[in-house]
């Protein structure tokens, strides 16, 4: 079967189970993701596969879905389906010709592929807090446009976003652990009947109408997830606001285009509007973390549809992008250090320069992303190199600029715009020197192994360190949470530049969770071929965000300090 066949047979199978049960049940599995090897075991890319199943559910047509319940080999049946529509991906850049297989295009292929596969297969990789923070930063400033545009701020979204990720999770602690917090008229947000038989004990038939409610909830995982406007409803968001953002944010099932696992144009209705509207009343939230990152999408959107707005819009996020690298990096070296921020060297700007004690941090912002790539491998591969050179490859040539005064032990000469000489740093007393270039969305596979793509001109010359906003702020947090020094760094950065031409990873946080962990050292590097990390090294950052991570405006700290709670 072709990639067309296989992608209209698995949307007319899922289009027969009912979108609330159905949606509710894909949403219990991808918050047990780790705990579902029964029914996850076999898929390759378990939570984007999970999301193009609703997705595919979500666009077709609603007469057709009556199910409730899987059937065993109609769910194989899915597996089966989703990997191999994923395996004819993969095909795209093989050939079957091998006369055609030289150097040239092993090389455009070791870039396109995992590019292109990281790109669809991989979620945002952040914790909550990080996007609302980034997100009330970001658009503040913005909100003037806001208010023209849909009547709402700034405020108002991240009020919605609190409100039903509050509601969704009492509504997981009256349905797991505190039966005291059910709604009244919880048994009005399920259409699944669940009953104890006639004829069955009486003390049975007390059991079972004592806990109907957790009976209720194993077989409509839903119910937890589905709300009224009005529970939205709180001193600062009045029902009209609700009423907005539901209509901005919200979908209904209906026969739509959408039906390839890359498709972007029309893409997965739930990933921006991963709310449904069931009927003129109730609605049913898909994924509540997907929310925020739906507001960021469509804030983005509404800010820069004009040229003037859109250049107001990249200047605040470049300057909070440098902001809150300078911050992190500033509370992480705590004291004695020397910073310096949009400086000259050679006539050419600089973003940030830490010194601390006998080390040179090298800092450059990139907010520069990643475009869709092609799906033709010749044609993936000029447009991503096109992308990294402009991001990544520009801020190489950056860092290395202020990095071979310290390697030549010249003189560096700080300067403003006009040449006017701030201050004069001795090099000599700098031991080591590290080049980072901090970015706001990752490259994946070609970010965390740089060799593909970038030519070092010596040697005996080193790469950067490349690491998403995000990522760099769980690290040192972590470092931090977990009273390590800043020597730690400066261990981490000599073990990382060992990788490159090495690694297979598209996650930096399985590389820094590895050093953590101890699974990854220098002695490991230098006689390994290939080191590829996997998933479960990240896990060392969800267990310290369990604990208590550090962000700025941190939810849930009493509950997590306690230990008296239960979270998904």
């Amino acid at each position: 079967m072709s990639l067309e066949t296989k992608s209209k047979a698995l949307k007319e199978i899922v289009s027969t189970y009912n979108t609330e049960w159905f949606l509710g049940d894909i949403s219990f599995l991808m918050k047990n993701i780790g705990r579902a090897q029964d029914q996850l075991g076999k898929l390759s890319s378990p939570l984007r596969q999970l999301y193009y199943l609703a997705g595919l559910n979500v666009s077709s047509n609603p007469a057709n879905g009556t199910d409730i319940q899987y059937d065993p080999e109609k769910w194989e049946q899915i597996v089966a389906l989703l990997n191999e529509i994923e395996a004819e991906y993969h095909k795209l850049f093989f050939t079957e010709n091998p006369e055609e297989i030289t150097e040239e295009w092993k090389r455009m292929r070791q870039v396109a592929m995992p590019s292109f596969l990281s790109y669809f297969n991989q979620g945002p990789l952040n914790f909550e807090e990080q996007v609302v923070n980034w997100i009330k930063d970001l658009f503040f400033p913005m909100d003037d446009i806001l208010q023209n545009d849909t009547g709402l701020i700034t405020q108002d979204f991240i009020q919605f976003y609190e409100n039903i990720d509050q509601l969704n999770q009492r509504n997981f602690q009256a349905f797991s652990t505190n039966k005291a917090l059910l709604r009244p008229n919880w048994k009005e947000y399920t259409k699944v009947e669940v009953g104890v038989i006639d004829g069955v004990p009486d003390f049975i038939r007390e059991m079972g109408e004592k806990d109907m409610h957790l009976y209720t909830f194993m077989a409509d995982h839903g119910i937890m997830d589905r709300f009224y406007p009005e529970e939205l409803v709180s001193e600062t968001l009045t029902i009209e606001k609700v009423q907005k953002i539901l209509h901005l944010l919200s979908t209904k099932r209906e026969e739509k285009d959408f039906l390839y696992y890359t498709e972007t144009k029309p893409g997965n209705p739930l990933y921006e509007k991963p709310i449904v509207s069931i009927d003129e009343k109730m609605y049913q939230v898909f994924e509540v973390k997907q929310v925020i990152h739906a507001i960021e999408i469509l804030l983005e959107k509404v800010t820069t549809t004009t040229t003037e707005n859109k250049t107001k819009y990249v200047d605040v996020k470049g300057k909070l992008l440098e902001k809150n690298i300078v911050e992190l990096f500033s509370n992480f070296f705590g004291a004695d250090f020397k910073l310096y921020q949009g400086y000259y060297v050679d006539g050419c700007e600089q973003d940030i320069l830490f010194l601390w004690k006998k080390y040179a941090f090298i800092i450059e912002a990139k907010g520069y992303s990643l475009r869709e790539p092609f799906r033709n491998p010749e044609k993936a591969f000029v447009r991503i190199k096109d992308d990294f050179d402009a991001c990544i490859g520009y801020g190489y040539k950056q860092t290395r600029r202020v990095e071979e005064k310290f390697i030549n032990q010249e003189p560096l000469k700080i300067t403003d715009k006009n040449g006017n000489l701030i201050e004069e740093i001795d090099t000599t007393q700098i031991e080591e020197d590290f080049s980072i270039i901090v970015n706001l969305k990752t490259f994946g596979q070609i970010q965390c192994d740089l060799s593909a793509l970038i030519q070092l001109e010596k040697d005996d010359d080193i790469f950067p360190w490349v690491v998403r906003l995000d990522d760099l702020e769980v690290f040192l947090l972590t470092l931090m949470a977990r009273k390590q020094k800043p020597e730690k760094l400066v261990e981490f950065l000599l073990m990382r530049e060992l990788l490159h031409g090495k690694l297979i990873c598209t996650d930096e946080l399985e590389v820094c969770g590895a050093f953590l962990n101890k699974k990854l050292n220098q002695k490991q590097i230098n006689y390994a071929d290939t080191i590829a990390t996997t998933p479960d090294l990240a896990d060392i950052f969800d267990e310290q965000y369990r604990k208590t991570m550090g962000f700025k405006n941190e939810k849930y700290l009493y509950e997590k300090q306690s230990g008296k709670f239960m979270f998904y």
